[in-house]
């Protein structure tokens, strides 16, 4: 019985997602890519100055040509959205919770290596640094006293 279970799981995994799915993914992927890309451009001291970042930031860079090209309007967005919902039902949650459990690293003055951090590391310490500008409270800056 395990043999025969192991076999379809072998078969399982070597199908293809079909074509839309995996140009979502991709997509999303390129979309995640330039969004960090532009956090980190956020920031100019360390851990931002290091090889791992530049690498993300060409990563981005590249990623927000390639969109460039892509007629990627809101309703894209929303279909894609949509297709990997069903594909990844949680990864939302995984990936909020992997962030949160990697923020306290950070926190505690712990910064990543900035010749080797992986993307996830350099979101971790941007989450975890204070903000140069933060944004203004409810109610702050709009006349409201």
């Amino acid at each position: 019985m395990r043999r025969l279970l192991d076999t379809r799981l072998v078969r399982i995994a070597k199908t293809e997602a079909p074509r839309d799915l995996m140009e979502a993914r991709h997509r999303s992927l390129l979309r995640g890519r330039a969004a960090l890309s532009a956090l980190l451009c956020e920031r100019s001291t360390p851990p931002y100055d290091g090889r791992a970042c530049a690498a993300a930031l060409q990563l981005g860079e590249t990623a927000a040509v390639e969109l460039a090209g892509i007629p990627d309007t809101p309703e894209l967005r929303e279909s894609d959205e949509a297709r990997l919902v069903r594909d990844h039902a949680g990864a939302e949650e995984t990936f909020e919770a992997r962030l949160w459990h990697a923020v306290p690293q950070h926190c505690d003055g712990c910064q990543p290596d900035p010749a080797n951090a992986s993307p996830a590391e350099l979101l971790g310490a941007y989450v975890a640094a204070p903000h140069p500008n933060p944004p203004p409270l409810a109610g702050e800056g709009m006349g409201g006293g």
